[in-house]
């Protein structure tokens, strides 16, 4: 149960969402944001698992109408349970509901 608490105040704290898997959380995106252009703030994923570090960590975007979204910057390395994505980039539609 004081897991249950921790995981609920770190994602109200630092604007984290769920996954659809229970062992990772991620950065939360804006509603609308133009294309090829960096986000606001980094993107991070989270691992509540251990994950090795230098382990690769590539992310994927897509919608209904774009399964497949084109994305920049879309990997990068996990350290410390947190793969930070510095430049991350939507490229047209690239599944964001744009």
């Amino acid at each position: 149960m004081e897991n249950h608490r921790y995981l609920n105040q770190l994602l109200s704290t630092y604007q984290l969402i769920r996954t659809g898997s229970p062992s990772i959380i991620c950065s939360s995106l804006p509603k609308h944001w133009r294309s090829n252009k960096t986000l606001p703030i980094p993107f991070h994923v989270i691992t509540l698992n251990p994950v090795p570090d230098g382990t690769v960590v590539k992310i994927a975007a897509g919608n209904d109408e774009n399964q497949h979204g084109e994305l920049r910057n879309a990997s990068t390395i996990m350290t410390n349970q947190v793969a930070k994505f510095d430049d991350l980039r939507f490229v047209g539609r690239s599944g964001r509901g744009m």
